[in-house]
């Protein structure tokens, strides 16, 4: 009776072991699958980190070639602009002596077109009355009378204006010395340009630390 009891209690922890050691098995098996599946997630999550900072690198790059480009185009557009609109202001401008006045024909000549040559014949000046000195009326002492500027045009203000602002970036000094509207403007267009100047460079620093 005794060995009998003593067998069914061996059999029963002997089934209790084999039932744990299945069921440690299982659980085995279902930590080294989710290893596995974590392990190929993070291998994925590498990747697609690689790849990210890849495009953010040639992202950077490329921003910065045309951010570079643009400077080019900038700085070699506002030569050719200040040229051309100097050689306007040079057109439209004539000075009084490049103006040659036509040839007229004195009062004392008349000129007489014939087929074979041209005759000039001379015709006697009128004479002159003389007046004498104590009924000749005094001259007027000339009076200077003040200039009134007259007042821009649009098109004229926004002219000279980026004038100044070219001439910013150019350091080149300020034509308009005797019209106070247009130094006015000019040094308007100057100074605005210095502002944008010094704000472009603080914002190029704050990216360079960034």
């Amino acid at each position: 009776m005794n060995t009998h009891q003593e067998y069914s209690v061996n059999k029963r922890d002997i089934d209790k072991l084999y039932s744990e050691n299945e069921q440690l098995k299982k659980d085995l098996e279902k930590e080294a699958f989710l290893h596995k599946t974590l392990y190929r997630q993070w291998n994925e999550l590498n990747l697609r980190m690689l790849a990210k900072e890849r495009e953010l690198k040639q992202f950077k790059s490329r921003n910065l070639f045309y951010k570079y480009a643009f400077y080019l185009i900038l700085f070699s557009v506002g030569p050719v602009y200040y040229f051309l609109s100097t050689d306007k202001q040079e057109k439209r401008i004539t000075s009084p002596s490049q103006i040659v006045s036509s040839p007229k024909p004195t009062t004392n000549q008349i000129v007489t077109k014939d087929r074979n040559a041209v005759q000039v014949t001379k015709v006697k000046p009128e004479e002159k009355q003389i007046v004498p000195q104590d009924t000749a009326k005094p001259k007027l002492a000339n009076i200077d009378k003040p200039v009134i500027a007259k007042p821009l045009t649009d098109s004229v203000r926004n002219m000279i204006y980026s004038e100044g602002w070219d001439a910013y970036y150019e350091r080149s000094r300020n034509p308009y010395q005797k019209s106070s509207q247009k130094y006015n403007l000019w040094i308007q267009g100057w100074k605005d340009a210095e502002k944008d100047d010094k704000k472009a460079l603080t914002r190029n620093s704050f990216d360079t630390i960034k």
